[in-house]
């Protein structure tokens, strides 16, 4: 897989810092219409307490072993 040029990664930053106000909008409108359901809630966290199981570290620093990783790139 070749790397993008400087003037491409410039498009996608661009297109993204373009497209950012009407993600956040339909983001908003979104959550907006959103109907929370206690019932729903209730059952996953339920599901968790059951099923989940006890982690020994958060995960943070092999999260951070992988961006040092990747940056060696």
């Amino acid at each position: 897989m070749n790397r993008p040029t400087k003037a491409q990664q410039k498009a996608v930053v661009e297109q993204w810092r373009r497209a950012a106000p009407a993600l956040a909008e339909a983001r908003r409108k979104e959550l907006a219409r959103w109907q929370y359901d206690w019932t729903t809630v209730d059952a996953l966290l339920e599901m968790g307490d059951r099923c989940g199981e006890t982690r020994p570290t958060s995960g943070l620093i092999e999260m951070q072993r992988l961006f040092m990783k990747a940056a060696l790139r």
